[in-house]
């Protein structure tokens, strides 16, 4: 396992920091119709770029990782712009959430680092947590040569893993633009929205 804190510590984060919230997440949260009080977890949240937008959006969220001082970061942005949000340490493989109670996955980045042996166990804590009819924003890298610490996101990948309890859409191809790290094109990476169907563990 990595040692996430050290890279938050030395820096290293900015190599998957967002400047900004990403442009995929902000139309997905346009276009989309949401109950008035929804929940939202952002899996993986790093140091909160994402999870404080959803928070300036009017949603409840929980930002989750494994690593305590990217929730320190985290936890400091949040207060320089007057958001709160439930920042809670943990590993995605035992989300530290209650069962039927999100609304909205944002998954930027998180499920791409999950070995193939426990990226079951991944979709089963994910599953657990949302309810009927709620979704995931899913985005990870898709070229598996070119980030070889990756494990790819893939159409076969995503039938595999999530077909049992999500229903999905398209998987498509974006870049994924952290604004400092990698290169100015960003990660070739692949994006798709998946809803949870009514099947429970």
């Amino acid at each position: 396992m990595k040692n996430w804190d050290e890279h938050y510590i030395n820096g290293n984060f900015t190599n998957w920091d967002l400047l900004y919230p990403s442009q995929e997440l902000v139309a997905f949260i346009a276009t989309m119709t949401f109950p008035k009080k929804k929940v939202a977890l952002d899996a993986g949240c790093g140091a909160g770029r994402e999870a404080i937008f959803l928070a300036q959006q009017g949603w409840d969220v929980i930002g989750v990782d494994i690593s305590t001082e990217a929730l320190r970061i985290a936890a400091e942005r949040a207060k320089e712009v007057g958001v709160e949000v439930d920042w809670r340490q943990g590993d995605i493989l035992n989300l530290p959430v209650e069962n039927k109670f999100i609304d909205f996955v944002n998954d930027r980045g998180c499920f791409h680092s999950i070995v193939e042996e426990n990226r079951d166990q991944y979709v089963n804590e994910i599953a657990r947590t949302l309810k009927p009819g709620g979704m995931i924003l899913l985005r990870g890298c898709r070229d598996e040569k070119e980030e070889g610490h990756f494990v790819p996101v893939t159409e076969i990948s995503v039938d595999r893993y999530f077909g049992k309890y999500f229903d999905r859409g398209s998987v498509l191809p974006l870049q994924m633009v952290t604004g400092r790290g990698y290169n100015h094109e960003g990660m070739k990476g692949n994006l798709v929205v998946l809803k949870r169907n009514g099947k429970y563990l």
